[in-house]
């Protein structure tokens, strides 16, 4: 199953990206150290998202982090 980051849940489904599927896989205590998940984005590439699965790398396919 294809895995998207929450701006393209938005943009390639057409859906709140607080859908999507990368969410949830660090705490917001992570995000605020600066501690960030590698996973691959079917719309982005390997990136790396924050706890609530936005996209937050800047060299990703899709500019996201930019």
């Amino acid at each position: 199953m294809a895995d998207y980051c929450y701006q393209c849940t938005e943009k390639l489904i057409g859906i709140s990206g607080d859908k999507n599927d990368l969410k949830g896989l660090s705490t917001p205590a992570d995000t605020a150290k600066g501690i960030a998940p590698v996973v691959l984005c079917e719309g982005c590439g390997p990136i790396q998202v924050n706890h609530l699965g936005v996209c937050i790398s800047k060299d990703c396919f899709e500019k996201h982090g930019a």
